[in-house]
């Protein structure tokens, strides 16, 4: 079943938080009226399935993968696991740093909760990625597997139906170790190049929150009101600016160290990038703030620099709901570079 507001309302952190998204049953409702979005966006969901429904799943994203290769103005796809939260991100004390760090995928694979996933899949624009059939692709194929199992050995299909979120978002802004990108050619040939460390499977999270062999993805869901779009797009593009070129310690140094949860170290992230969502609803606006991070640690720490939290206030502001930031690893990733 589809729904309105971001999965993520339901994680960990953030079971008050209702963030509203861009239709009841149909999101193209909220686009009559509204015009389509200049340049490259994103074909975003986050859904809920059971464990004995994954690896067929799989097998189904990565054939589309490759069939997107095909479709005209196609530049990638990624998918994400949900594995924690990050408890930096809503200004708790540094001794809670990392509490949650793999809570929700500790969870899931015991069958108290059914697993979470996050699907990008990149366009040039907004007709190529209407003309691609993938929002059809994903109705016809994933969404039948989206039911909730009854635990046992071995487990039972319900008729229960999981619900997923699906969203058209717009790049505002992405940065990387060798720049900040804001044009619509610089942001086409970020998201043609995405930088992720891919595991299929799940790397255990050490307890110093230090690298697994993983990179870490961010996803933080912020809503504002609608009438904010413009400042916030100026304000979040100087957060991203901060976040994606600071580090720790910052004498003789060009990337910092690696950062463990007991320390304040971290190296800066791999990639950042503001996600607008291409459609109001009603009166709000949804918005994701994407990073790819060495490890947790180095992420939350970033939280704690003051350079860091003085960005972020003037960006804080402005959000009516959130934030809600969860950690991923990156099981798919497909670049249409060549």
């Amino acid at each position: 079943m589809q729904r309105r507001d971001f999965l993520i309302n339901t994680g960990i952190l953030s079971s008050t938080i209702v963030m509203s998204a861009c239709g009841s049953n149909n999101s193209d409702v909220v686009a009559v009226d509204q015009p389509i979005p200049d340049g490259a966006v994103t074909l975003y969901y986050e859904f809920k399935i059971a464990g004995p429904e994954i690896q067929a799943m799989m097998q189904n994203v990565g054939e589309e993968a490759t069939a997107l290769e095909e479709k005209t103005g196609f530049l990638g796809l990624s998918m994400k696991m949900m594995i924690g939260d990050s408890t930096m991100v809503n200004n708790m004390m540094p001794d809670l740093k990392g509490v949650l760090k793999s809570a929700y995928i500790d969870a899931a694979q015991v069958g108290r909760r059914p697993f979470l996933y996050a699907l990008l899949i990149r366009f040039d624009n907004y007709d190529n990625l209407m003309a691609s059939g993938a929002k059809e692709w994903f109705s016809n194929t994933i969404e039948p597997q989206l039911f909730a199992y009854q635990p046992g050995t071995p487990p039972t299909k319900t008729p229960i139906i999981l619900d997923y979120y699906q969203g058209i978002y717009k790049t505002v802004a992405a940065g990387d170790s060798d720049g900040i990108y804001t044009t619509q050619e610089q942001i086409l040939a970020f998201l043609q190049n995405q930088k992720d460390v891919v595991n299929a499977t799940y790397q255990v999270i050490p307890a110093d929150g230090t690298s697994s062999g993983a990179s870490v993805s961010v996803q933080n869901h912020v809503v504002i009101s609608n009438d904010d779009t413009d400042a916030i797009n100026t304000k979040a593009t100087a957060l991203l600016t901060v976040a994606q070129e600071t580090y720790q310690p910052s004498t003789n140094d060009t990337n910092g160290d690696s950062g463990t949860l007991s320390d304040s170290n971290y190296r800066k992230a791999i990639t950042t990038e503001i996600l607008q969502n291409a459609f109001a609803y009603g009166d709000t606006r949804n918005y994701l703030f994407h990073g790819v991070w060495e490890s947790i640690a180095d992420h939350e720490n970033s939280h704690l620099d003051p350079r860091f939290m003085q960005a972020a206030g003037p960006v804080g502001a402005y959000v009516i709901a959130g934030p809600s930031e969860p950690f991923y690893q990156t099981v798919m990733l497909k670049n249409n570079n060549g």
